[in-house]
């Protein structure tokens, strides 16, 4: 039986698809952080916001969680979409939000962000590591199978010129271990650089696709 069937007041970003707050949201660490970006963002202290502070207080949060699941794991919905939230919760047409309000739109709108932390340190810990190695070893194979692994050495750790030196001292300096794990470094560092974006953004586009789906059932 659905909430209208009851005679109970649906949530109001139900047509949007993000009455379902995730369960970081949820937890009392985050309320509190909630709360905390409403005091601040309410100066004149009546109790209630705009949509400017709104988006403001969106903003605070997220970059307070950045700080510890970085950068990449938090992003921000655009300024379109936190207004058209402001319009389904203000009701009387007020143009202000009270706490409540606030605390439930922080709650909806920083719900996917517990799925991104998620992916990217499964990536960053169990995947791109292990991706990154391979890479590295498929390629040893494909240029010693062809005969073209002297050519690739770097001109400067040849046995002549003015780096030779250079190039001595540094594999004195550093362990032999780190340069041996040196190329997967380089490659998992570029994955790093492509497909953390890349697969935090297809995550994006899934919750979308959910809100669409469920706003053309409603």
């Amino acid at each position: 039986m659905s909430e209208e069937e009851k005679g109970e007041d649906p949530h109001p970003l139900k047509d949007l698809g993000l009455d379902s707050p995730s369960l970081l949201t949820q937890t009392e660490t985050f309320q509190k952080l909630s709360k905390w970006a409403f005091k601040r963002m309410d100066n004149d202290d009546s109790g209630s916001v705009n949509k400017e502070e709104l988006y403001a207080g969106l903003l605070l949060i997220q970059l307070y969680l950045a700080k510890f699941a970085g950068p990449s794991a938090c992003k921000p919905p655009s300024r379109e979409t936190v207004e058209e939230i402001f319009d389904k919760m203000d009701r009387d047409e007020s143009g202000q939000i009270e706490e409540k309000e606030f605390l439930d739109i922080m709650a909806v709108l920083c719900s996917g962000i517990a799925t991104r932390i998620a992916v990217q340190y499964t990536l960053v810990i169990s995947v791109l590591p292990h991706v990154a190695r391979s890479i590295v070893a498929i390629c040893t194979w494909f240029l010693v199978s062809v005969g073209l692994a002297d050519e690739v050495i770097p001109w400067f750790a040849k046995d002549s010129g003015f780096f030779w030196p250079l190039y001595r001292f540094l594999r004195y300096v550093i362990p032999e271990a780190v340069l041996e794990g040196l190329p997967s470094t380089i490659v998992g560092s570029i994955l790093f650089t492509f497909v953390i974006p890349l697969a935090l953004d297809k995550i994006d586009d899934f919750y979308l696709g959910v809100a669409s789906e469920d706003e053309k059932e409603d």
